[in-house]
């Protein structure tokens, strides 16, 4: 007997019959085998439950991606349809302070120097404090280098010999355990600030050496001793001896020991040493009366009311350089209102810089780097460790909303917008520096295509990132700096999404069903074959 599979529940059918049909006679293709010719068996319940299980499997699984989507990628020439791009960063520099740091910024059609508009700068203390806060660049520019009310060149003023007097390794040493006020000046023979200010510099040497002549000659009128009673060696002793402070310099061209150890990264720098004691860089107006009047209030600090001998210096300082009333009352009016500008140099203060520029859609870089106005970078003391907090391209609103709606995205995708972010770059040697590479690719969400709506709507564009990174070694005259090399890729990703159409489920489904009976009726009538013919 032919059974039909699945005739009804718990029986088994099969017809393995060809039905003959044509036009005059269509119905004769769904003709149904009679209940008395069908019968149930236990073969029959058992490959019935699997169909059943079978079809309410692959039902879920093509239901499950008909709800689904998937995401197709294409890539293509990329449009410009602006001719600049936005860069957020923030990067903390370990070892530079913030009035030093600038940010410039090159392409192959421009550039910006020191840019400083939507960049904000915040101190980092040596512990790495970040501090409340906010620092910008003191622009140098109005700074007076030198003071101009010193008219004679620096040959002029030592034709009687110097008064700032050059220190070595030797003397320095001596200088610092001798002499409780110690006033340094740092330079270098190659420093064209360094030669602009050394008239200035050389003229304070003069004024404090006749302050203290006018304290010795005075002290030795008092006490009765005449000319005739010591020698101009020994004069000249107690006239150093007796001076307010000890104006002198050290050539880091011939000394560089001293000023590595010091650790002078600027030239030129000005430093006071109490009683051996570094107490900080002077860092204001270069003229003979700031001079004088910072050291005033570094001695106040630093002195008993009647031990304070800076007042004379003050004296002999508007004797030599105050040339008539209006300048008298301009000097009295500085001094009273414009603070002592002291750098500190007993730590290692980092600055955090932080902010966005607009830069062309060019090969380009932008650099973090050490400079001044007023001053020549030590190269062999500049230190360009930092830390990238954050560093990507376009709107961060874009970016901010695929990072919270990243799920449907490709795997790294989030990653790639800022691949950077939470590195640290730090040099172990001198004369080195971080060089970023940095390849853009622009990613777009097309709003005239089958997109992702949440993308279409809040991002219609982002850049992921392709970075690598290398440590570079300068030459010893040149300053490091923290190089971010950037080019925009002329290909574009476009992210499209792919969902099936409804009759494209449905046949799905009649594909299952008829599948499924197809598949174990073969088996079935496979199993009744084999069974008749073992039981011969």
């Amino acid at each position: 007997m032919h059974c039909k599979f699945l005739g009804l529940p718990g029986r088994i059918s099969i017809s393995t019959k060809m039905m003959n049909f044509n036009g005059n006679n269509i119905s004769m293709m769904y003709r149904r085998v009679p209940d008395d010719l069908t019968e149930t068996s236990f073969r029959g319940n058992i490959l019935s439950l699997f169909a059943m299980l079978s079809m309410g499997t692959l039902f879920l699984l093509e239901t499950k991606e008909y709800l689904s989507t998937n995401i197709e990628t294409n890539m293509g020439l990329h449009t410009l349809d602006d001719s600049r791009i936005q860069l957020n960063f923030n990067i903390t520099m370990m070892d530079l302070p913030c009035e030093y740091s600038t940010v410039d910024v090159f392409s192959s059609i421009g550039f910006q120097k020191n840019v400083t508009r939507n960049i904000r700068k915040f101190p980092v203390s040596d512990d790495g404090v970040l501090q409340r806060y906010e620092q910008r660049n003191w622009h140098q520019d109005d700074v007076e280098l030198w003071d101009p009310a010193v008219f004679e060149t620096i040959d002029d003023l030592h034709q009687d010999g110097e008064d700032a007097i050059s220190l070595n390794e030797e003397t320095f040493e001596y200088a610092l355990r001798e002499f409780p006020f110690l006033f340094v000046k740092f330079y270098t023979s190659d420093c064209s600030n360094c030669d602009d200010f050394a008239p200035t510099w050389e003229a304070l040497g003069e004024i404090v050496t006749d302050a203290s002549m006018s304290i010795v000659d005075a002290f030795m009128k008092e006490k009765g001793i005449g000319d005739n009673q010591y020698s101009d060696e020994e004069y000249e002793q107690a006239v150093n001896f007796m001076a307010p402070v000890l104006v002198t310099k050290v050539n880091c061209n011939k000394h560089p020991k001293i000023c590595l150890d010091q650790k002078i990264r600027l030239y030129p720098t000005m430093r006071i040493f109490v009683n051996g004691n570094a107490k900080g860089d002077y860092d204001g107006h270069r003229t003979v009366m700031e001079l004088v009047h910072w050291v005033s209030h570094i001695e106040a600090e630093n002195r008993e009311p009647g031990q304070l001998r800076m007042h004379l210096v003050e004296r002999f300082a508007n004797e030599r350089t105050v040339r008539n009333e209006v300048e008298q009352e301009w000097n009295d009016a500085l001094t009273e209102h414009r603070a002592p500008r002291t750098r500190n140099i007993t730590r290692h203060p980092g600055c955090q810089i932080s902010g966005h520029i607009m830069v062309d859609r060019a090969p380009g870089k932008f650099l973090i780097q050490a400079q001044s106005y007023g001053h020549d970078i030590a190269a062999h003391m500049t230190n360009l460790s930092h830390i990238v907090h954050h560093l990507s391209f376009g709107d961060p609103d874009s970016r901010n909303y695929i990072e919270e709606n990243w799920a449907s995205m490709p795997k790294g995708f989030v990653r790639s917008l800022h691949p950077m972010d939470g590195n640290v770059y730090v040099t172990g040697e001198l004369h080195q520096a971080y060089h970023h590479h940095l390849r853009i690719i622009t990613t777009e969400f097309d709003r005239n295509s089958k997109m992702m709506k949440w993308a279409r709507d809040n991002a219609r564009r982002v850049y992921r990132i392709l970075q690598n990174s290398q440590l570079s070694t300068y030459r010893r005259h040149i300053v490091p700096e923290a190089k971010f090399s950037y080019d925009l890729s002329p290909i574009a990703v476009s992210y499209l999404e792919i969902s099936r159409n409804w009759y494209d489920y449905l046949t799905g489904l009649f594909a299952i069903v008829g599948g499924m009976f197809t598949l174990f009726g073969l088996m079935d009538s496979s199993l009744s074959a084999f069974l008749r013919k073992k039981s011969y």
